[in-house]
């Protein structure tokens, strides 16, 4: 069952001195930090803020990254990052997140997919999380969503 969110989630971020590289381009790194940062808030928004989550038991661990560069960006610039639900196991414990930066002028700077699971702080193992966070990362799914191993 796909759903599709009313309005896109987006994050604005400024460019600052200290996030760009020796060459004066955002450096590698900020770029899933941003990512990271978006989907915190976007948890957030839907009611699962950090100590939320610790206060259950539990919080999200990431699996693996992938960022593809598409232009570069500046100290003193703005750049939006979007929080995409693309894809998630049958049982909820493992996500998928795409995530695209984009500059002042709508361009794309970079597109980052994020895979990850949630982990239990008490025995430390991926598990299916309860039933309310699933929900809400249920009404989270993009039109394109599709269950971990089939999508592209």
């Amino acid at each position: 069952m796909s759903g599709q969110p009313t309005t896109l989630f987006q994050k604005s971020f400024e460019v600052r001195w200290d996030d760009v590289d020796v060459n004066g381009h955002l450096r590698n790194t900020r770029y899933l930090e941003y990512a990271s940062t978006a989907r915190m808030a976007l948890l957030a928004a839907h009611g699962w803020t950090v100590r939320d989550l610790l206060k259950e038991g539990y919080t999200a661990v990431m699996l693996g990254e992938e960022a593809q560069y598409l232009a570069e960006v500046l100290p003193a610039e703005w750049v939006e990052v979007s929080c995409e639900f693309i894809a998630g196991s049958e049982d909820g414990s493992r996500f998928r997140f795409r995530h695209v930066i984009s500059r002042a002028d709508g361009s794309r700077a970079a597109v980052v997919h994020a895979m990850g699971a949630w982990l239990s702080l008490a025995n430390r193992r991926i598990f299916s999380p309860p039933e309310p966070l699933r929900k809400a990362l249920e009404s989270l799914r993009t039109a394109d969503y599709a269950p971990l191993g089939a999508e592209r």
